[in-house]
């Protein structure tokens, strides 16, 4: 996996926790796995096509979920409904967007497809090797897992 394919959603998903969410992001070491999710994590999956092919996933922990639906809807949450689902996706667009300017700005011309929403039940990947970049901020954990074809 290069640098210059994953960094712009590393840089994506901390700028827009932070604009959006006023979340403070560490990154943790970074490491392959399968795609294998918690049941009751949020997912955003997130394609890629153009120059680059692949699919990357926006992988929140269940509590994180609910914190971040709390603080972007400004009031506490005690269950991912319709609207927090529409919340999440709504970062995850955000992030698409601010990604595919980063990727333009370093001559790499990419489309990111709308953002879908599930839940790790529910999600039917290709059981690929997704290259799995871990954060944690105060109000929990989550990952960007990222499988480009080359």
């Amino acid at each position: 996996m290069k640098a210059e394919h994953v960094n712009p959603f590393i840089i994506s998903v901390c700028k827009i926790m932070k604009d959006m969410c006023m979340l403070d992001l560490k990154i943790g070491k970074p490491a392959m796995r399968e795609q294998d999710f918690p049941a009751e994590n949020s997912l955003i999956k997130l394609g890629l096509v153009g120059q680059l092919t692949g699919e990357v996933l926006l992988n929140i922990d269940h509590q994180t979920a609910l914190g971040i639906v709390s603080k972007m809807m400004m009031s506490p949450v005690e269950t991912i409904d319709a609207i927090g689902e529409s919340a999440i996706s709504e970062l995850g667009n955000m992030i698409a967007g601010n990604a595919a300017t980063v990727f333009a700005n370093n001559n790499i011309i990419i489309d990111i497809t709308p953002p879908s929403y599930c839940v790790g039940s529910a999600y039917q990947g290709g059981g690929n090797q997704m290259f799995s970049i871990p954060f944690t901020s105060e109000i929990g954990n989550l990952t960007v897992d990222v499988f480009i074809q080359e």
